[in-house]
This record gives structure tokens, sequence and C-alpha cells, in this order.
């Protein structure tokens, strides 16, 4: 029997809220930026519902809509400058979510290729993968941040979509493979609506039942609860759906039954 053809791989992960905890700290210099401009800062827990789905242009213009063009401009210059500050504030720690570090470098090694895509600022994402020592494992042909001025105005959903079509189409270019499989993991509706326009497979990212309840409301239908099960995941949609060995190998640990069949008859949520 003539062996079949396993397809290259490209998972594209979102960074902020999806690999890095890092909600926090966008909170942490929202609030500071608040006060020390005079305006009553939002509660964390209300900024963190807003991060994903809106840019901050429209964070701030929900949080301090008094602003005028110019204030508006140099509060948000503010946020950015204050959220890259701190983290590298003496005391201040973010982390990844559990299992990222593991299921990367698992990933890395069976020769997947990974992927970054971000409503962060292209310096700030760099700054982020360098400090979680993650830098070294996604490739820098599949990587897309903000730029400002070229972006200004985009919603999240519109942004996150454009970066998705330009890397998934170097991607298969460089392949040689214009079916080359692609999957995306994000935490949010807008990550969801951004492979959606593109006909990507979409795995949503739930670390608690409440993002779970957000996304299922947004239609997405398949998830992962911990990074841990997406090495598993990768190797089955790697494997030809046709393998005659697939129904004999002993089931891993992994997404909910059923994910991948959904996945394969319905490439977007």
């Amino acid at each position: 029997m003539a062996k079949q053809k396993q397809h290259k791989l490209l998972i594209i992960f979102d960074l902020v809220s999806t690999l890095t905890d890092a909600g926090p700290r966008y909170a942490k210099a929202f609030q500071e930026v608040c006060a020390q401009n005079g305006i009553a800062p939002p509660t964390a827990e209300e900024v963190l519902e807003q991060l994903g789905n809106k840019n901050l242009k429209e964070i701030t213009g929900l949080f301090a809509p008094g602003l005028d063009a110019e204030g508006r401009k140099d509060f948000m210059s503010s946020c950015n400058n204050a959220c890259d500050a701190l983290l590298n504030r003496p005391g201040w720690h973010e982390g990844l979510f559990p299992n990222v570090r593991e299921a990367v470098e698992t990933l890395a090694l069976r020769g997947v290729t990974l992927g970054i895509y971000t409503g962060t600022r292209e310096d700030a994402m760099q700054q982020q993968l360098e400090y979680h020592g993650l830098e070294s494992l996604f490739d820098p042909r599949y990587r897309s941040g903000k730029d400002n001025e070229r972006d200004a105005g985009k919603s999240s959903d519109v942004l996150k979509a454009e970066q998705l079509r330009e890397i998934v189409a170097q991607f298969r270019a460089d392949a040689g493979d214009e079916n080359a499989p692609v999957v995306v993991i994000g935490d949010s509706s807008a990550d969801a609506k951004a492979a959606a326009a593109q006909g990507l497979l979409f795995i949503g990212f739930a670390a608690d039942e409440k993002k779970k309840q957000k996304l299922e409301a947004a239609g997405v239908t398949g998830f992962i609860s911990d990074f841990g099960q997406m090495p598993d995941l990768a190797q089955r949609l790697i494997r030809p759906p046709s393998n005659d060995n697939a129904a004999a190998e002993k089931p891993q640990p992994g997404p909910r039954p059923g994910i991948l069949d959904k996945a394969r008859r319905r490439p977007s949520p």
C-alpha cells in the first residue's frame, strides 16, 4: 500500500490571554493611567471583559469617553508605555497558562510550524515572547502584530482576519501546498470571527467555564481547557483521516470526543 501524504501543519496562536496570562497587566496599566488623568478607573474585571474583542481605542472610548482626539491619543500612548514598563517592574510577575511551554516545545519537536497573531503592537509582542522565553519556538515568517499607524481604526476581528490571511498565504506558499492544514487557537469571539472569515479551523481556549460560555455564545464548538491537550490534537490533525491504523490506536487524553470529526466536517465555527 502506498504511504499516504501527511500535510505540514501550522498552528497559529493568539498571544494575549491565550498563551500569556497578560490580561491583569493590561488592566493594571489602564487603571493607573486613568488615575493619573483624574478618571475614575474601571475595575480590573471590567477591563478584562473587553480585552480581545475591543482594541485600546474602543476600550478608552468606553471608560474615558470625555477625552478629545488629542487627549485620547496621549492617553493611549500612556497606556502602552505603562503596560510595557509593568513587564519589567520589580515584583511584577506575568505567567503563561498551565502547560503552554511544554505544549509548544513538544509541537515544535514534532515538526509542527508555530505562528503568532495578536492585536498587540509588534514590538510589545516581541517583548512578551522574549520575557517568557518563547521567541525561538515561533517561526518569524508567521508572526503578526499590530502597527498603530497601518492598522489604526481597525476593529479586532477585522485586524485579526487580515493577519490570519497573510500568515496562511505565506505558509501555504512556503509549503508548496495550497491545502496545508491550519489551526487557529484563541480565547475571544473576535478570534473566532477572524478564523471563520478565512475558513480556518478554530479551537477556543477556555481557561474557565465563564470564558467557555462566551465562546459558545459566539458559535464556537471545539475547545481546549488545558494546553496539555495540544500535542495529541495536533497529531490527530496531521494523521490522514483514512489511516487504517487510526481506529486501532489507543485513545489519548485530549479534546472532548468528536472535536476532530466536527472540525473536518466544518472548517469554521
